[in-house]
C-alpha cells in the first residue's frame, strides 16, 4: 500500500505556497482596503528611523567605534607558528560599512595584543646534552649519554637531569639547532659544576666553543616561574630532544615540542610543590629539557613518566626546586635591579655627637588597652597559628601556642622558648636617628603591633645572640629568609626616616642578591601577623 504523507499534498498547512494562496483568497479584500494606509505608515517609520540614526547620541557612536577598533586588534594579533599545525575553522562574517564621524573622546579599555612566546628564543635556550664514555657496568660497552638541557644564566649555566650524566666520565658536549628544520650539532663543551642523584639534577657551565676559543658572553636564558603561581588546567609545552626522533645511533636530532596541561602537584621532601604532574608526552631524551608556560617561562623540567593502564603521567621538577638548588652558583651571576628600592640616607655614626641610649625612654611592653596583657603577650596571641593557652585564669600570660620562627625556620610551641624581637633593634633605631624622637614616638615604635614586621616572635637564644646588631654584624641562620629580612629592614628604616651606614647597606644589598623570583620589595611586607603558607614552605628548616 502506498504511504500517505499529509504534508506533501497541496493542502499541507505548512507549505508556504498554500499558505500564501489561502491568505490571498481569504484576506484579499481586507488587504486592498489597508494597502494605502500601510504605505503611509511605512513611510513615516522610515523617515523617523533616518532621523534617529542621524541624531544618535555621541556615547553610542563611541561604543560602535570601540567595537570596530577591537575587531581591528583581533585581526592584527600574531599567529603562533606551532610545530604541529592544528586544523582550524575560519568563519567569515559579511558586514555593511557605514561612515561614522570619529568620536571626540578616544575609546577606552581596548583589548591589547597578548604576549606570546617566541619560538626562536625557546630554541636558543633549549640545548641537547651529549656525554661520552658512559658505562652501565664493566661488562657492557661504553655508550653516549643523551638528554636535554635549559640555559638559566647569560654566562652559560645549564640545568639538566642527573641521570643524563650518570656513569659518564668523558667530555660533555652541548649541541644546538638553528631552527626547527635543522639537526642538532655540537657547538660547545661544558664542565659539570654540581650533581645530585636524589633530586636528579645537574648543573653545567659552558666553558668553550667548538668554533672558537671562548663561548659567547651573553647567552639567552629562561626566566623561571614559581609553582605557587600555577593553577590546574594551565597549558604546558615540553621542548627537548627525544631520541625517538632519531635513528638510535646518533645524537643528531630535531628539537621537539609536545603539549599538555598542569594536571596536579605532588610534594617532595620539604617542597610543597616539588613535582608538577602533567599529561604532556615525555620521551627518552626529553629528560632535562624545558617545561614552559604559554609565555615561554620555565615552570619545570621533564624528569620521568609512568603509565597507568592506557594513561600516561609525566612528572616535572618545579622551577622552585631548580632555582633553590642552583642559586649558590647563579645569584653571583645575576645583576639585581635595585631601582625599585627606596633611597635611604647613608650616614656614618659618631656616638660622641648623640645622646647615650637609654632603654627606659622607649617604654617597651606597655599594656595600652589595660587588659593585663602587655605588648609581648599581645604579639604572642597575634602570631600564633592556633588559639593560645594561658598560664592562669586571668589570661594575662600566654603559655603555649604554635609559632613559626623565620630566623631558624622552626615551629615553636612554648612561649617560654620565645622572645619578641624588635626587628630593627631599639639601640640601632636610636643611633640611626631615633634619638631625636619624642618619648611618645619612641613608645609607639617599641610597642608597634600595627606593622606585622616590627615585632616578631623568635627563639629566645637567637634573639639574644642578635642583640642590637645590624645586618653587617649579624644575619639569621636561615639564609632562605635573608631576602625578606633585608627588604623589611630597608622598608622599616625608610618609613621611620632612619639612616644606614655604608657597611649596613652593602650587607643588605648582598642579602637581596639571594632573593627568589617570587619575592619582591612590594610583596615582602606581611599583611598579617602570621606568615603566609607559601613563605613558611620556603623558609622551613630542611633536613
Amino acid at each position: 500500500m502506498d504511504s500517505y504523507n499529509p504534508f506533501t499534498t497541496p493542502e499541507d498547512p505548512f507549505d508556504e505556497e498554500v499558505q500564501q494562496s489561502l491568505a490571498e483568497s481569504q484576506d484579499s479584500k481586507i488587504y486592498n482596503l489597508l494597502k494605502p494606509v500601510t504605505l503611509v505608515a511605512f513611510s513615516i517609520v522610515f523617515v523617523l528611523a533616518i532621523v534617529s540614526l542621524l541624531t544618535r547620541p555621541s556615547t553610542e557612536i563611541i561604543v560602535i567605534q570601540e567595537t570596530l577598533d577591537k575587531s581591528e586588534v583581533i585581526k592584527q594579533q600574531p599567529i603562533v607558528d606551532n610545530t604541529f599545525p592544528e586544523t582550524t575553522t575560519t568563519t567569515t562574517t559579511t558586514t555593511t560599512t557605514i561612515f561614522i564621524s570619529p568620536p571626540t573622546t578616544p575609546p577606552q579599555n581596548i583589548t591589547s595584543i597578548p604576549v606570546v612566546a617566541n619560538q626562536e628564543d625557546i630554541i636558543d635556550k633549549t640545548v641537547q646534552i651529549v656525554a661520552y664514555d658512559c658505562v652501565i657496568n664493566e661488562y657492557e660497552s661504553p655508550y653516549i649519554g643523551l638528554g636535554s638541557g635549559v640555559l638559566v644564566s647569560d654566562k652559560g649555566h645549564i640545568l639538566t637531569n642527573a641521570h643524563v650524566l650518570e656513569n659518564c666520565s668523558g667530555q660533555i658536549y652541548i649541541a644546538t639547532v638553528q631552527n626547527v628544520d635543522s639537526k642538532s650539532e655540537i657547538t660547545y663543551t661544558a664542565d659539570l659544576l654540581k650533581i645530585d642523584s636524589d633530586l636528579d639534577l645537574a648543573l653545567l657551565l659552558i666553558n668553550s666553543s667548538i668554533t672558537s676559543s671562548s663561548p659567547p658572553g651573553d647567552f639567552k636564558y629562561f626566566e623561571m616561574k614559581s609553582s605557587a603561581e600555577l593553577e590546574l588546567g594551565e597549558s604546558v609545552e615540553i621542548w627537548g630532544y627525544p631520541s625517538s626522533r632519531g635513528d638510535g645511533e646518533s645524537y643528531s636530532l630535531n628539537i621537539n615540542l609536545t603539549k599538555g596541561t598542569v594536571s596536579g602537584f605532588e610534594q617532595d621532601s620539604y617542597y610543597k610543590r616539588g613535582w608538577i604532574v602533567t599529561d604532556a608526552d615525555i620521551s627518552y631524551g626529553n629528560s632535562g629539557g624545558a617545561a614552559l608556560d604559554s609565555l615561554g617561562r620555565l615552570i619545570g623540567m621533564p624528569t620521568f613518566g609512568v603509565t597507568e593502564g592506557a594513561s600516561w603521567i609525566g612528572y616535572l621538577r618545579t622551577s622552585d626546586v631548580l632555582q633553590d638548588w642552583s642559586k649558590e652558583f647563579l645569584v653571583l651571576e645575576e645583576e639585581k635591579d635595585f631601582s625599585g628600592l627606596p633611597r635611604l640616607e647613608i650616614k656614618e655614626i659618631d656616638l660622641n655627637e648623640i645622646p647615650r641610649y637609654n632603654r627606659e625612654e622607649w617604654n617597651s611592653w606597655i599594656d595600652e588597652d589595660q587588659d593585663c596583657q602587655n605588648t609581648r603577650h599581645e604579639v604572642l596571641q597575634l602570631e600564633s597559628f592556633v588559639t593560645v593557652l594561658f598560664s592562669n585564669d586571668n589570661m594575662c600570660y600566654v603559655r603555649s601556642g604554635k609559632w613559626f620562627d623565620p630566623y631558624n625556620g622552626e615551629h615553636i610551641y612554648f612561649a617560654s622558648d620565645l622572645d619578641i624581637d624588635h626587628f630593627v633593634p631599639l639601640y640601632n633605631v636610636h643611633i640611626s636617628g631615633g634619638w631625636e624622637w619624642s618619648e611618645e614616638k619612641k613608645t609607639d615604635f617599641a610597642n608597634n603591633i600595627e606593622d606585622p614586621d616590627i615585632l616578631i616572635a623568635v627563639k629566645n637564644t637567637t634573639n639574644r645572640e642578635k642583640s642590637a646588631s645590624s645586618p653587617d654584624e649579624w644575619k639569621p641562620e636561615n639564609n632562605m629568609y635573608w631576602c625578606e629580612y633585608a627588604y623589611d629592614w630597608i622598608r622599616i628604616k625608610y618609613e621611620w626616616n632612619l639612616s644606614v651606614t655604608n657597611n649596613e647597606w652593602e650587607a643588605l644589598v648582598s642579602m637581596i642578591e639571594t632573593c627568589p623570583d617570587f619575592l619582591t620589595y612590594e610583596n615582602a611586607q606581611n599583611k598579617y601577623q602570621t606568615l603566609s603558607e607559601t613563605k613558611i614552605t620556603f623558609y622551613e628548616k630542611r633536613p
